[in-house]
């Protein structure tokens, strides 16, 4: 890989860098062996500690598999996923948002589904709320990780399954973490904000209309929207 600079401050995140920016000149390619501990200390000026650190962080985060013996190679997940993994790890990141985002989509889709179903009047009206809510602080500029919370709990609640809003609930923080992280991504693009609230316009348009099986498909879209966003 070509040499670029290394800051001294959180040395593990530049050698992450240096092997994401070798993914996107296609030096490195999934699947591949990563070049040794000795090799990128001396050619990163780095030390072998750093190195060894930068290489379990990316064991964590599922970009790497550390084969004893062997080395380090890169997952054979698609090239966009692994980078966007890095990226995660740059920025600090502890959950994995492309993981959390097919588990939203495993309990959420079925739960706008429920919610279509049984939802009541007042159920309703605490989703509308919510989107009104999500609108002003989009509309404000803001991220608004917060009312998009707000906005799927309530749908949560409105499915009458006392699981499945426990099941958010307990995910509620790496949700908003994810959420915080995806929306300052994607949001940052033009024409993406009014394209997310019309998905969440759309959610809700399905919900009131108690037709559970757009509303699903609502969901489902939105949420693949906002992982495809995000990669």
């Amino acid at each position: 890989m070509k040499r670029l600079p290394v800051k001294k401050k959180r040395v593990y995140h530049a050698i992450v860098e240096q092997i994401k920016s070798g993914m996107e000149k296609e030096e490195l390619v999934h699947g591949e062996k990563l070049p040794s501990e000795r090799y990128l200390a001396d050619e990163l000026s780095v030390s072998r500690t750093s190195v060894k650190e930068a290489f379990s962080v990316l064991e964590a985060a599922g970009v790497v598999e550390i084969k004893h013996g062997s080395g380090v190679y890169l997952r054979k997940n698609t090239k966009e996923d692994l980078i966007a993994k890095m990226n995660a790890v740059i920025r600090g990141v502890t959950v994995d948002i492309v993981e959390l985002m097919e588990l939203r989509l495993a309990i959420e889709r079925d739960a706008t589904y429920y919610a279509a179903i049984r939802g009541s009047d007042q159920d309703l009206q605490a989703i509308y709320d919510a989107l009104h809510e999500l609108e002003i602080a989009v509309l404000q500029g803001n991220i608004a990780a917060e009312e998009d919370l707000t906005f799927h709990m309530a749908i949560a609640r409105a499915a009458g399954n006392s699981v499945i809003e426990k099941v958010m609930y307990m995910l509620s923080d790496q949700v908003l973490a994810g959420l915080k992280e995806s929306r300052s991504n994607t949001l940052s693009q033009p024409n993406n904000s009014r394209t997310v609230l019309e998905e969440h316009r759309n959610i809700y348009d399905a919900i009131k209309a108690g037709d559970a099986l757009k509303a699903r498909e609502s969901m489902s879209t939105h949420l693949h929207n906002v992982k495809e966003r995000y990669l």
